[in-house]
């Protein structure tokens, strides 16, 4: 096996895309033995098609199994990971998994070019792309065949293309992968200190995430930091850490035959009874209900 645990660690982060000085997106091909299946987000839209590997796709609340030809949008802000099958984990395997994508922020297209009457379809789909969705129906073929010769092009054609592709998506049709209500629930944030909290506690989780670390980082005292957090969020800042730390820990739950206790400790959590009696305050349930009903 290769130097992984038999489950793909997975975690969460925010992960920073660069872009060419002569380019506003980003275009590449990803190719390695396995996708590293990492929690994570960013403030581009991503478009991505898998063209070689298989797994279990999570997107936001949404879990669902993906294959070759998987091809999805993702708004920005949205958390999502690629967990690969067990197969392409293994050393013996000369299975490679590889995928091709393009991320973009919406300011590519200026401030008022997308409200143009004739990009009605591609304001839709870049609305419909807050909750995750899949390209299904009779242009899906063609949206692959044109992503997969997006890198080939110099960048205006490439940002001609995009354009195209948004709109053959609208044409051709898509599945909505997260819930309502997970937009409903999600954390938007006018404060740019609780954006860098959270963010730091994204890319933390898993450690002692210190109160008094997230006051220093945002130049507050640990009393006034508190009393903020809680104005900002609704939520005390160790209801917060512990929202995090659950919601993750139902993804893999639902998506995964990790052990109850190995999901605990990927999850932040040292102590199993602790785990289970968090997540029976936020969820109401235990794992173990959650993960049955889940699979009944």
């Amino acid at each position: 096996m290769k130097p992984v645990s038999e489950h793909p660690k997975i975690e969460v982060s925010l992960e920073k895309i660069e872009t060419s000085q002569h380019a506003s997106f980003h275009t590449g091909v990803y190719k390695q033995p396995y996708f590293s299946g990492n929690w994570h987000y960013h403030p581009e839209f991503e478009l991505l098609l898998i063209v070689n590997g298989q797994g279990k796709r999570l997107v936001a609340d949404h879990g669902e199994d993906f294959e070759v030809g998987d091809l999805v949008l993702l708004g920005g802000y949205l958390p999502h990971a690629w967990i690969p099958d067990a197969r392409f984990l293994e050393e013996s395997s000369e299975k490679c998994c590889e995928s091709i994508y393009v991320q973009f922020r919406k300011d590519i297209f200026g401030f008022h070019f997308v409200d143009v009457p004739e990009l009605k379809g591609v304001r839709k789909v870049l609305q419909a792309s807050e909750r995750g969705i899949k390209i299904i129906g009779k242009h899906r073929m063609e949206i692959a065949e044109l992503l997969q010769e997006i890198p080939k092009f110099s960048p205006l054609d490439q940002l001609l293309k995009l354009i195209k592709i948004l709109d053959l998506i609208n044409l051709s049709g898509y599945q909505v992968l997260a819930s309502e209500n997970y937009l409903k629930n999600s954390f938007y944030f006018k404060s740019n200190r609780i954006l860098k909290v959270h963010e730091f506690i994204m890319e933390h989780y898993k450690q002692d995430v210190s109160l008094e670390k997230c006051a220093e980082m945002v130049n507050m005292t640990v009393s006034a930091f508190c009393r903020y957090f809680k104005s900002e969020t609704n939520f005390t800042f160790t209801n917060y850490l512990n929202k995090i730390r659950i919601d993750f820990s139902k993804k893999l739950l639902i998506n995964t035959d990790m052990p109850i206790k190995e999901i605990a400790f990927e999850c932040g959590y040292n102590s199993v009874p602790y785990f289970n009696r968090q997540f029976k305050k936020i969820e109401k349930i235990s794992p173990y209900i959650l993960r049955k009903s889940a699979k009944d």
